[in-house]
């Protein structure tokens, strides 16, 4: 193989990554602009917080009565909006990939935004458990990421693309390690998630909770192989299946063919906005393979 073939199988092999990326970014910008849209957000009780907003309407002579009973009218249309403008941003990832349109990366910007507001506000409802905020983090990074990546090529790429890698690493842990608090019980255990798992597996109420524990403590107990150049590669599979599972399990355990569309609105959706937990750890994972198979092929060539 000569030197151009070389750059063009490297350039096709970034291009890939680079696609990886944008296809995350483009699938929870999508899939969290239906949800906002279609099936309202908890911004709704974050803006009711009576005890937070209280004494800034009360400047404004504005009882909270007056507020709770008026304000639906513009809250309503505002989730709307926010909720096609993250359906309408879900085009940015490949738009900004054209190197003549890369400008146009800044407008991932607000709509992470959006998502971080959409996390604190489920933060807040959950009376504010460190364990929702975690879940939520690797979403919210993801978009981060890919602005980045897509910053102008320079002599410091390589760096940026480790920073970028270490960003997700890190993000990626901490929301396994969201999820395993309250599958082991620390926090109580989402209903939802004993109902999958009843649903799917066919275990008792005692079963299920037992089958989430085991699963939530292998959720802390492989953060640390992460860390680890050697035993990365496995705790990043592990992370890939069982991210994969838990998003697949939301359309499982919720298919009905007596439903419209089987029931699958907005249960595709919740899947789909799940997508960076079990595609983040494929991407990493893929990049790994792809580094130990460059170090294998310079060695053979030293050799």
């Amino acid at each position: 193989m000569d030197d151009s073939e070389g750059k063009e199988a490297v350039t096709w092999l970034d291009r890939f990554s680079l696609g990886i990326l944008q296809f995350i970014v483009s699938v929870t910008f999508l899939a969290r602009g239906w949800l906002t849209w279609r099936w309202d957000s908890p911004i709704r009780e974050l803006i009711w917080e009576e005890k937070w907003w209280s004494p800034i309407l009360k400047n404004y002579d504005v009882t909270w009565s007056h507020f709770a009973r008026t304000s639906d009218q513009w809250i309503t249309p505002t989730l709307e909006r926010l909720g096609i403008f993250l359906i309408v941003s879900s085009l940015i990832p490949w738009i900004a990939g054209f190197s003549r349109l890369r400008w146009l990366r800044w407008f991932l910007i607000p709509a992470t935004l959006i998502l971080i507001l959409d996390g604190f506000s489920r933060w807040v409802a959950k009376d504010m458990q460190v364990g929702m905020a975690m879940e939520h983090i690797l979403q919210i990074f993801v978009p981060l990421a890919l602005l980045i990546s897509l910053g102008r090529k320079s002599p410091n790429a390589p760096k940026r693309g480790a920073i970028v890698r270490w960003l997700l690493m890190i993000a990626t842990a901490v929301t396994f390690m969201g999820h395993g608090l309250y599958a082991v019980g620390y926090y109580s255990v989402p209903l939802h998630f004993q109902m999958m798992a009843t649903e799917i597996l066919s275990l008792s109420e005692g079963g299920s909770l037992r089958f989430l524990k085991i699963f939530g403590w292998l959720d802390f107990l492989v953060v640390p192989f992460v860390l680890f150049r050697r035993t990365r590669g496995a705790a990043l599979f592990y992370m890939f299946c069982w991210g994969g599972a838990t998003a697949l399990a939301r359309i499982l355990a919720n298919y009905n063919e007596t439903l419209p569309y089987n029931g699958m609105d907005p249960w595709f959706a919740e899947a789909m906005v799940r997508t960076a937990h079990w595609a983040i750890p494929f991407w990493l994972c893929w990049l790994l393979w792809r580094s130990r198979k460059q170090l294998c092929s310079q060695a053979s060539v030293q050799s």
